[in-house]
């Protein structure tokens, strides 16, 4: 097991909050939080994200074809905490909308990332999943939740309108 030492020292490393969102092969929407989203490329753009091996989400999110990235606003604390436990992690159909490659997309986030799945790669405990990004919009002026030694934090926008 992973020492307590290893995991607080993981810990002095802020990260910002994301819903990853994809249909299963019955159709409903799952969502999962992740704080291991990672900008590979500008030109194509790719993301990636980690899925440990033990979710009880993997088959969902190693099955899909196409998936969403959804950074969540500052405000969206319960909602990460919802969709951080194990169990139920189906979304509301009134929660989503859909963009170009038709995975659910959460409303109201503060950034949505539309991807095409591109690469699984088995890396340790984990899954490192890439897609390629074909649609994305994005809030401005809008504070973002954040993650910081165990503690959800808010990420100030920097831009004029935010708090």
């Amino acid at each position: 097991p992973i020492s307590k030492a290893y995991r607080r020292a993981l810990g002095g490393f802020g990260t910002g909050v994301a819903l990853i969102a994809a249909d299963d092969a019955q159709g409903r929407s799952h969502g999962m939080i992740i704080n291991s989203l990672t900008s590979v490329s500008l030109h194509p753009p790719i993301v990636l994200w980690c899925l440990a091996n033990t979710s009880n989400a993997f088959p969902v999110f190693t099955g899909c074809k196409a998936f969403s990235v959804n950074i969540l606003r500052s405000e969206d604390e319960a909602v990460a905490q919802q969709f951080s436990r194990k169990g139920d992690r189906i979304l509301p159909p009134e929660q989503i909308c859909r963009m170009e490659t038709g995975a659910p997309v959460l409303d109201g986030a503060l950034a949505s990332l539309d991807c095409r799945m591109r690469l699984r790669q088995p890396m340790g405990d984990h899954e490192v999943i890439y897609g390629d990004v074909v649609a994305y919009r994005a809030e401005h002026g809008v504070d973002a939740l954040g993650f910081f030694r165990g503690q959800y934090v808010t990420l100030k926008s920097g831009e004029p309108g935010g708090s």
